[in-house]
């Protein structure tokens, strides 16, 4: 019966571009390759066996259908250990572990840059002892790759060229961090690895065995690895209603003390991070209201993106369980139209900042009541276009830069309730300081609704209305 190693060697004899013409030349140049101490997946590769089946079998096999001895167990002087089918487990098995639920994963290697100095010590030792070319070695990194994606499938995962999913996987070896230092003295190449790879494919050989021996001197520690994984980020779009006051958009905290109990984002994003089972979260609104201020009627519009996210498929019914959740439990924050979105479609959170209108509805309260004449006043300037000069208000002084900003209200409508208490309602383009407008803000602000009535206001209660900004789409 035909070995693996056999049947993998006849692939390469058949090759057009095969440096071999019978299986005895290419087991001498295995045992060649032997004396070095090389690992069985070191020796294939460098006899340029194409990758398949015998790359899976275990080292003592591949040896024993050479016919060469078992090697000692001690880290191959080339590879440093990397290439074996229990490190490609290993790393298959962190990656699930994550429980990701990636179908397809990109890979992205790092090596030692010790690696590069050894592969090369090897080509110069096979140029002089095998009719190995040394530009035809089947490369450390693609070889692992090949061993990782077997690994891989039969987790039913597949590793692709591009996709939003990479496992990253660094190896490091300290004992063989020195192996590149003479190319860096000798010519103050950068320490990096792009470097240190194009001083070695201009080193001739005479000048590499000069500094480093061929073969690779033995190594007594195998390389340590490092595995994680990078998810692009899945974002959900919806809109939020605020119903209570002394609610923050986010954790609002000063000098590590938590000013309010909740936050929109954590009433929102919890439930979220547990769902996409993400590392993290942002939210990003369409701008924010004071914690104070309520957020009513069709909400405002916003996103969250989870950040590593391990779950993206199917989430459609449960993203509509929690908005079905929150407007259940009587939940002082509902959300409404939330959805998956692409994350080109967050652009218009950040596009509408400047163009989007806001309503407001204001209890504020006059040092004295106001006469009909003096609203009938304010009402009819409300019908046109009023441009305010706002100054930074003195209560964001201390985190924001002393400017003079024009906004424009669009509407303003007053209407007496009872004793010095009126209801206001403005319409106004983003980024209006609309308390700083009904009190004046020491001046800072003019033209003010207080400086209109002739009179010191205040502002008791505040909520927002509407955020004419259409997004997300709505959810059918």
């Amino acid at each position: 019966m035909t070995s693996v190693v056999d049947a993998a060697i006849a692939e390469c004899l058949s090759s057009p571009d095969s440096k071999y013409e019978t299986i005895e030349q290419v087991k001498d140049a295995a045992s060649a390759l032997h004396q070095t101490h090389a690992c069985s997946l070191c020796i294939l590769r460098f006899l340029q066996i194409p990758f398949g089946p015998v790359y899976q079998d275990q080292e003592a096999q591949i040896y024993e259908q050479l016919g060469l001895p078992e090697q000692p167990a001690e880290p191959c002087p080339v590879c440093l250990g990397i290439l074996s089918t229990d490190v490609a487990r290993q790393i298959a098995e962190k990656y699930t572990s994550q429980d990701f639920d990636a179908q397809q994963v990109t890979l992205g290697i790092e090596v030692p840059k010790s690696i590069y100095v050894r592969h090369r010590s090897m080509q110069i030792f096979c140029s002089a002892n095998t009719t190995t070319q040394v530009h035809d070695v089947v490369d450390v990194k693609d070889t692992l790759k090949y061993l990782i994606a077997q690994q891989l499938a039969s987790h039913s995962v597949a590793v692709v060229a591009e996709c939003d999913t990479q496992i990253d996987i660094a190896f490091a070896h300290a004992e063989t961090a020195r192996d590149c230092q003479f190319l860096v003295d000798q010519t103050n190449t950068a320490n990096s690895r792009v470097a240190i790879v194009a001083k070695l494919t201009a080193c001739s050989d005479a000048e590499f065995t000069a500094h480093f021996a061929s073969p690779p001197p033995l190594a007594t520690t195998r390389a340590l690895v490092t595995v994680s994984t990078k998810r692009a980020s899945i974002f959900v779009g919806g809109r939020y209603l605020k119903l209570e006051r002394n609610i923050s958009q986010t954790p609002f905290i000063v000098e590590g003390r938590r000013v309010t109990e909740h936050s929109v984002s954590e009433i929102i994003g919890n439930p979220i991070q547990q769902l996409t089972k993400c590392d993290s979260y942002n939210m990003v609104g369409s701008g924010r209201e004071d914690a104070d201020v309520r957020m009513l009627g069709d909400g405002r519009p916003f996103y969250i993106e989870c950040i590593n996210p391990r779950r993206t498929r199917t989430l459609d019914e449960d993203i509509c369980n929690i908005e079905r959740t929150l407007s259940t439990t009587i939940s002082p924050v509902q959300a409404r139209r939330l959805q998956v979105i692409r994350a080109q479609d967050t652009a218009i959170i950040k596009e509408g900042e400047e163009n989007k209108t806001k309503h407001y509805c204001a209890l504020v309260w006059f040092a004295h009541e106001l006469s009909q004449e003096k609203l009938a006043e304010i009402n009819e300037l409300g019908k046109q276009e009023i441009v305010l000069e706002q100054k930074t208000p003195v209560r964001v002084l201390h985190r924001r830069a002393p400017l003079t900003r024009p906004r424009k209200l669009l509407a303003l409508a007053i209407e007496h309730i009872e004793g010095r208490f009126y209801r206001v309602r403005i319409e106004s383009e983003a980024g209006t300081y609309i308390k700083e407008f009904v009190h004046g803000d020491l001046g800072r602000t003019v033209p003010s609704l207080a400086g209109l009535a002739d009179s010191t206001a205040d502002i008791f209660e505040l909520d927002v209305e509407c955020v004419s900004l259409d997004f997300p789409p709505a959810v059918i």
